[in-house]
């Protein structure tokens, strides 16, 4: 791909972001570029450009100016033998192609064009010193790893991690009735198969739960054993940084007596392992929803592309967890979609993710015990099966995030599409904006503090009790549900479709830096915000937001509606004539 002089003013004008870093350089490699490089590597890539000095005070149009490097063939030298130094860089994932001098302005401009690393490469390091030497790219700026985030990095860099044979943990810490519960489920599945006669201890080696290590003389339960089959007691005492979590909130207000209908937590009435949490959150959730019967043979089975998304969502959510990180396994069933939390990060961006590509899972061996009892796949087809579920049921995309503050990834399955809700047809659609005054044209997206704000935290508290849960008829169960949830939901639903095109006329200006990008996606994702609280989030100063919303006012309307404190933003598409 060939850089013109109108790449770089485009990058210019978009200022130092997440993935662009600008460098004065005229005779010599700037120190602070291995700083850089080893940020971009070992987050989401991003480019340097040398030759560029910055006017720090002045707006964003006049901040850069082109100055040029003075001797181009002792810069490109210099950078080459440095980053060939294994002394000063761990590693070179370049190629030549990536460093590129561009000719603007009668000057050259270096386009240093750095990837992201593969994570089993990570991390990428400088000065030959791992813990001091790896960085991070975070907002405009390159931050040292902290020991939490590079053990993370680590422990990522391999596909074996649940393989880990934990010392002093026997068959002992194993509960024999899930056990019992899985060896029976994984009999049904595979009739006639050679592990139907191996004890226990014998079975979970050839399954990966436990392992021998001869050089060191010791055997014991894995990662994947203690975690699926386990005592709860053994699991919080070996990872009491990780719990699960499954709660149902539909229906359910913020601030209002009713803080969930049903939840599934550590309370001492399960034994609190994978397999239990998987199977027991199952039940629970798909029962919210309708059912498709289907003829499989001579048999019923219920399901359908809504159930078989979910299975896909919930397994993917447990083989890529991050069991020795501080985060929660988390299920929430609201009203108008299922959210999926699991701790740890994204390994190759959701980008990409989208796109086909894929990694290995964190946990393989839990990944096997689950496929072998049916439950999901190890061929990397996960994430692409959900989608093409939702897009068979018509309903939005499905959002996947991560949460790098709170090192979580999060699976967003919303359960309406942008014509109706889940089950509802187009006449009673038709109806409902009727009823509600809601035009479909209306690109105006009305913010409000109260939808689903406070609902985590209010969720979260220990209130006593659970609320048991009440059985239906089946077939008027779902008809019931389709009924009521199109008739309560429609209103956010068109809510919904008017954030995201707001969102997508946000990614797609091209005059608008990362930055700018960031800002005003974290006020539609967060109406009830300050500007002091998006300043804390996104490092971005006062007058740099309010210049963000004057350089937006040609095609976005945005008003504060209500008292500086308790109100809210709202945004309308402003219709060009």
């Amino acid at each position: 791909m060939t850089i013109t002089p109108n790449d770089i003013y485009k990058l210019i004008l978009q200022g130092e972001s997440a993935s662009i870093e600008i460098k004065k350089c005229s005779e010599n490699v700037p120190r602070s570029v291995w700083e850089t490089y080893s940020a971009f590597a070992n987050t989401r890539g991003g480019v340097i450009l040398l030759g560029i000095t910055e006017h720090k005070g002045r707006p964003l149009e006049s901040r850069y100016e082109i100055t040029g490097v003075s001797d181009l063939d002792k810069i490109e030298t210099d950078f080459f033998n440095i980053l060939n130094n294994r002394q000063k860089v761990s590693r070179n994932i370049l190629f030549d192609s990536d460093f590129r001098p561009v000719e603007v302005e009668g000057k050259t401009v270096i386009y240093i064009s750095v990837p992201e690393a593969d994570y089993h490469k990570k991390p990428i390091y400088i000065n030959d010193d791992i813990v001091d030497g790896s960085y991070k790219r975070s907002h405009e700026g390159d931050r040292r790893l902290n020991r939490e985030e590079l053990a993370m990095m680590l422990r990522d860099s391999t596909d074996d991690i649940d393989s880990q044979i934990l010392e002093h943990y026997g068959m002992d810490d194993i509960d024999g009735e899930t056990l019992r519960g899985y060896r029976q489920v994984f009999d049904t599945a595979n009739p006639g198969h050679a592990y139907k006669n191996l004890d226990n201890k014998e079975f979970l080696y050839r399954m990966g739960g436990y392992d021998y290590d001869r050089h060191k003389e010791t055997e014991g339960l894995t990662i994947a054993g203690l975690m699926m089959f386990g005592k709860g007691t053994p699991i919080e005492k070996r990872f009491p940084l990780f719990r699960m979590d499954y709660l149902d909130l539909t229906g359910v207000k913020p601030g209002g007596d009713l803080k969930w209908n049903d939840r599934l937590t550590y309370d001492g009435r399960w034994e609190n392992n994978l397999y239990n949490f998987v199977t027991m959150t199952m039940r629970k959730l798909l029962f919210t929803l309708p059912s498709e019967g289907r003829i499989v043979g001579e048999a019923r089975r219920d399901g359908g592309p809504l159930y078989d998304g979910i299975r896909e969502a919930i397994i993917n959510s447990v083989t890529y967890s991050d069991f020795q990180t501080e985060g929660v396994l988390r299920i929430d069933r609201r009203d108008n979609e299922i959210i999926l939390r699991n701790p740890g990060l994204l390994r190759i961006s959701a980008k990409r993710i989208y796109n086909g590509d894929f990694t290995h899972a964190r946990n393989r061996n839990i990944q096997k015990m689950f496929r072998m009892i049916g439950y999901g796949d190890n061929i990397g087809s996960g994430f692409q099966k959900i989608l093409t579920a939702w897009n068979t049921l018509g309903f939005l995309r499905p959002e996947l995030k991560e949460l790098e503050d709170v090192k979580e990834v999060w699976l967003s399955l919303p359960l309406f599409g942008t014509n109706n809700l889940v089950g509802t047809s187009n006449k009673e659609e038709g109806t409902s904006n009727k009823e509600e005054g809601t035009s479909k044209n209306d690109s105006t997206v009305k913010l409000d503090s109260e939808n689903g704000s406070g609902i985590e935290g209010q969720a979260n508290e220990d209130l006593g009790q659970e609320k048991g849960q009440v059985n239906h008829c089946e077939g008027q169960e779902n008809e019931d549900w389709r009924q009521e949830k199109g008739r309560e939901n429609l209103c956010e639903g068109q809510e919904n479709k008017g954030l995201e095109q707001v969102k997508k006329q946000v990614k797609e200006q091209v005059n608008l830096s990362e930055k700018q990008k960031e800002v005003l996606i974290y006020f539609l994702d967060h109406p009830s915000a300050s500007l002091k609280t998006c300043t804390e989030a996104t490092g971005a100063s006062a007058k740099s937001i309010r210049y963000t919303f004057k350089k937006v006012r040609d095609w976005l309307e945005i008003r504060h509606e209500g008292p500086d404190k308790t109100g809210s933003w709202s945004f309308k598409l402003i219709e060009k004539e």
